[in-house]
């Protein structure tokens, strides 16, 4: 759900895990939406991609009201230069600095740490084990998630004591089937790559093309590694062009074929406290 900003003088909206809110008193969170912050145009307003086009003072100021908003600072915050890849970085000390690395996981065991991924269309996936303590977070596109970015951050946790059954999970809001249409081609990778990845597509109304479902295919992953409690919570980014980025949608849109596509990136982080 979307919950209604407390501070309303500088409102920022954050879509939460109804799991991962039982556990407020260890771990903070949010999937936040594109509401609350200070960037204009493309980039309106909460944008919180450092390597895009938007003035780098407006980034950094929505960055530190993302993490203020739930008791951190800016400079607790951790992210990751994305590459649509299956690396995953661990922080073992908090000096540990993460945004020149290129990579689309972090995984820590510290309190007083922020874990975030940047999307706007990809999944973003929180994870919490919640007897060792030991939190995560993953940036899920399909290269990435064909790639098992998903199994590779888990094995990273256990590699720092975490227990498959302990682990709680939480997909924020993505591209979802009804707005993602892929080719043949696309198509025959996934097939390619295991039949039974047939499941996840359906026929569109374009002849040779085809509506993935990405979110269904990283909860079916997660599954099959053991994870038991998932809250995928089905929000469509393309759909909802008031609250969200969308990629797809910012191209779709897009009236010079030449023109660069600018597009804004919402932030979902994850916190020991």
């Amino acid at each position: 759900m979307l919950e209604n900003p407390k501070d309303k003088k500088n409102p920022v909206f954050r879509y939460i895990s109804p799991t991962l809110a039982k556990y407020n008193k260890l771990v903070a969170h949010g999937f936040f939406a594109r509401l609350g912050g200070v960037s204009n145009s493309v980039y309106q307003s909460l944008n919180c991609n450092i390597q895009s086009a938007d003035r780098l003072e407006n980034v950094i100021k929505n960055q530190t009201i993302v993490c203020h908003s739930l008791g951190f600072t800016q400079k607790d915050l951790r992210m990751l230069d994305q590459v649509h890849s299956a690396s995953v970085i661990t922080i073992k000390n908090k000096t540990q600095t993460t945004s020149h690395l290129q990579a689309d996981a972090l995984v820590t065991k510290l309190p007083n740490l922020l874990l975030g991924v940047k999307t706007a269309d990809c999944i973003p996936i929180l994870l919490f084990d919640v007897k060792n303590k030991i939190i995560a977070v993953a940036h899920a596109g399909w290269k990435g998630a064909v790639s098992e970015i998903i199994d590779h951050t888990i094995l990273a946790m256990q590699n720092l004591g975490a227990e498959i059954s302990h682990i709680v999970t939480a997909l924020g809001p993505c591209i979802q089937q009804k707005s993602y249409e892929v080719d043949q081609a696309f198509y025959n990778k996934f097939i390619e790559h295991d039949a039974l990845n047939k499941q996840f597509f359906i026929n569109a109304k374009k002849i040779a093309h085809y509506m993935f479902d990405l979110p269904r295919y990283c909860v079916n992953k997660l599954k099959q590694i053991g994870i038991q409690t998932i809250d995928n919570l089905d929000i469509d980014t393309y759909s909802n062009p008031d609250t969200l980025f969308s990629f797809r949608r910012a191209t779709h849109e897009n009236k010079n074929p030449e023109a660069t596509v600018e597009c804004g990136r919402q932030l979902s982080v994850i916190g020991m406290l």
